[in-house]
């Protein structure tokens, strides 16, 4: 029996971006202390949704002044916008799921005229001790770790397809809970070590490729 549909659940930084805008943020406006955190995620002490919590509360600007950085700085991967049509015209759910926060994520998407896109990410709230993070799982649960693997169980609840596109360490877990992977990066080195399918890609071009073999073979 074929699934419902095909749902895409796509990370943000260095996958739809080329460069992880987050880390731009950090090195421009935080302290130099972030970096030291930044160690301690990748040592697997923290997860990224705490680690993001502790270090995004160093950053002391203003939240127009980080936006107008992020617009001026952003390179969005080639075939993005082509992408996200085909899967409008083919009738493919495609949603942006991110450890990254809607303070520059938001923005990207109404420059490039995407307002109505689907995207969960970490909401920010601006204080006077610095920029306050916060994740919501698709339940309405405050969670401190597993945001984008919550997400893709939530789509996958209809019995729908899920295709994950990502490209680190915080995308190697949902990676594994979903149907299919399109992978570069630091997740496509993980996977092929675990002996875990996947397909490669670099431009959004390739995933539009990917997606749509995959479409085709599984009937959808």
């Amino acid at each position: 029996m074929v699934n419902e549909m095909i749902v895409v659940q796509c990370d943000f930084d260095d996958t739809i971006t080329v460069g992880n805008v987050s880390t731009a943020i950090r090195e421009m406006f935080g302290p130099d202390s972030w970096t030291s955190m930044e160690e301690e995620y990748l040592s697997g002490k923290y997860s990224v949704e705490e680690s993001n919590i502790r270090q995004f509360a160093l950053v002391k600007a203003a939240r127009q002044e980080i936006v107008d950085f992020v617009l001026g700085d952003v390179v969005i991967r080639y075939g993005f916008e082509e992408f996200v049509g085909h899967c409008r015209g083919e009738g493919i759910r495609l949603v942006v799921v991110s450890g990254g926060l809607d303070l520059y994520i938001n923005p990207v998407m109404a420059h490039l005229g995407y307002e109505d896109l689907e995207v969960f990410s970490a909401v920010t709230h601006f204080t006077a001790d610095g920029i306050r993070v916060e994740y919501t799982d698709p339940w309405g649960n405050s969670v401190i770790q597993g945001f984008k693997e919550a997400f893709v169980r939530h789509l996958k609840r209809n019995g729908d397809t899920v295709i994950y596109i990502g490209d680190g360490l915080s995308d190697v877990t949902p990676a594994a809970e979903a149907d299919y992977v399109i992978a570069r990066s630091s997740l496509q080195r993980y996977l092929s070590g675990k002996g875990i399918p996947f397909v490669g890609f670099e431009t959004f071009n390739d995933v539009g490729r990917h997606v749509q073999e995959i479409r085709e073979r599984i009937g959808g």
